[in-house]
C-alpha cells in the first residue's frame, strides 16, 4: 500500500504532461495495484481512485472533460474506471513527448502548452495564409456563372447577357 501511495504521490508532485511521462506512471501503478488488487488489499473503487489522484489537477480538468463527453452515461457522483481514465489521458495527451530523455520526467519546449501548461485538445487552430481577393476579380469570375445559370433558369426568355 505504501509503494502505490508512493506512486501516486510522486506523479501528483511532478505534473504529468506527455504521454512518456503518463505511461510512465500507469505502467508503475498498474504493477503495484494488480498485485494488491488481486490479493485483496485494495478494492477497485480504492484502486481507481488513488489513480485518479495521482494524475494532478491539470490533466485532471481536461481527463475530466473528455470523460463528460465520451461517457455521459455515468452520473456526476460515480467514479470513472482506471481504463476509461487512461483511454482519457491517452486521448488528451496524443501528440505530446513520448520519450523520456534519461531523465525521471521530461520537459516540453516552451509554447507548446496551452493555460496550466496542459496541451490542448486536439491541435491549436492556425489559419493558412491566403492572400486576399481583390473585388474585381471576383466580379470578373461570377459573371460567366451568373449567365449560365440565368439561361437555365430562365431558356425561355432567351440568352440573357448582363454586363
Amino acid at each position: 500500500m505504501a509503494n502505490l501511495d508512493r506512486i501516486m504521490g510522486e506523479a501528483a508532485r511532478t505534473n504529468i504532461k506527455t504521454i512518456g511521462q503518463f505511461a510512465d506512471y500507469y505502467r508503475k501503478f498498474y504493477q503495484v495495484s494488480k498485485w494488491l488488487t488481486n490479493s485483496g488489499r485494495i478494492g477497485s473503487l480504492k484502486r481507481d481512485r488513488f489513480f485518479r489522484n495521482g494524475l494532478g489537477p491539470g490533466l485532471w480538468s481536461n481527463i475530466q472533460h473528455r470523460l463528460s463527453i465520451v461517457e455521459r452515461d455515468v452520473r456526476p457522483g460515480d467514479p470513472y474506471t482506471m481504463t476509461q481514465m487512461k483511454a482519457a489521458a491517452e486521448f488528451v495527451l496524443h501528440g505530446t513527448n513520448t520519450s523520456m530523455n534519461g531523465t525521471k520526467y521530461s520537459q516540453q519546449t516552451p509554447g507548446l502548452y496551452a493555460q496550466n501548461d496542459m496541451p490542448y485538445f486536439g491541435q491549436p487552430k492556425t489559419t493558412p495564409s491566403i492572400p486576399p481577393v481583390k473585388i474585381e476579380e471576383t466580379e470578373k469570375n461570377r459573371r460567366p456563372f451568373q449567365r449560365h445559370f440565368r439561361n437555365r433558369l430562365f431558356p425561355s426568355f432567351g440568352t440573357i447577357d448582363y454586363q
